[in-house]
């Protein structure tokens, strides 16, 4: 054991007992999400946001779910928004990222933060610095990115801009139905229209004539028509948009649990093997 270590239990110990708890696993994320890559290695860095009307503990099984097939693949979610920062990603093969503009609303990572009797936020993920890195990873270095729901509210117009979209707002959770598949792109291919009984339907405007439809939504109650995935290409990476899944509803669909894992595929260049649990219910 280095002196590093001893030092730091000894002033542990010093604190108490949760102060050896929450500081021993801030300690263990950290080194998960900064330790180097081994060979023939996918690292997958995610973050999906916990809110009032998200549940990112939810989200974060169901995507482990997903590719729990992928036993090179390397996952590794980001809890907290002050937890990312650029080198987390700097030799990241694929971010998939799901958060809107706002600040964590509780800030789990301060000491003692797991019994309080306040709530300290926490911060936000869009700061210039985190835009800056995500662009030029998937620009320069080709990193994957999938963004995903709330991502188009993010609040950074540089960020839109790379995505290639305008975002439109949700105005309620009902039923929704997911048609108008673009089979001809290799993400969607094999893909049958499909319905989520609880979400949201956030929409897009697309910018360019290069970037592609992938899917459409119909909300039922509402009757809006709109498009809720797209895909492009910016310098040297591949990115794809996916707004289903506010809810958990969302991922336990099964249509969507294939778009989600052929997307991962295609954003990584990689060739996109038959989802393990692919099934279409209304085909």
């Amino acid at each position: 054991m280095g002196l590093f270590n001893k030092t730091r239990k000894r002033r542990l110990f010093r604190k108490g007992l949760p102060a050896v708890a929450a500081a021993t696993v801030a300690a263990h994320d950290v080194k998960a999400a900064i330790f180097p890559k081994t060979s023939g290695e996918i690292k997958v860095v995610a973050i999906f946001g916990t809110t009032e009307n998200h549940n990112g503990i939810g989200h974060e099984q169901y995507i482990r779910r997903i590719f729990e097939s992928k036993q090179n693949w390397r996952l590794i979610f980001v809890r907290a928004n002050k937890m990312f920062n650029p080198e987390l990603i700097s030799d990241a093969d694929l971010l998939m990222v799901c958060r809107d503009d706002k600040n964590d609303p509780i800030d789990f990572t301060r000491e003692n933060a797991l019994l309080s009797e306040t709530i300290d936020k926490g911060t936000r993920l869009w700061t210039d610095d985190n835009v800056k890195a995500i662009i030029s990873n998937v620009r320069s270095r080709g990193m994957g990115l999938l963004t995903l729901h709330n991502t188009i509210l993010c609040g950074n117009s540089r960020f839109m801009d790379f995505i290639d979209v305008r975002g439109i707002e949700a105005h309620a959770f009902q039923p929704i139905w997911h048609t108008r598949i673009n089979k001809a792109h290799p993400i969607m291919e094999g893909v049958g229209k499909f319905s989520i009984m609880h979400d949201e339907q956030l929409a897009v405007i697309i910018k360019s004539k290069t970037t592609a439809t992938l899917f459409e939504s119909t909300s039922v109650h509402e009757k809006r028509q709109a498009i809720s995935g797209w895909a492009l290409k910016r310098g040297e990476g591949r990115i794809a948009g996916l707004l289903p899944g506010s809810t958990v509803h969302a991922y336990e669909t099964p249509e969507y649990q294939n778009i989600v894992w052929r997307a991962a595929h295609w954003a990584l260049k990689h060739e996109i093997p038959t989802y393990p649990k692919a099934k279409n219910r209304y085909y």
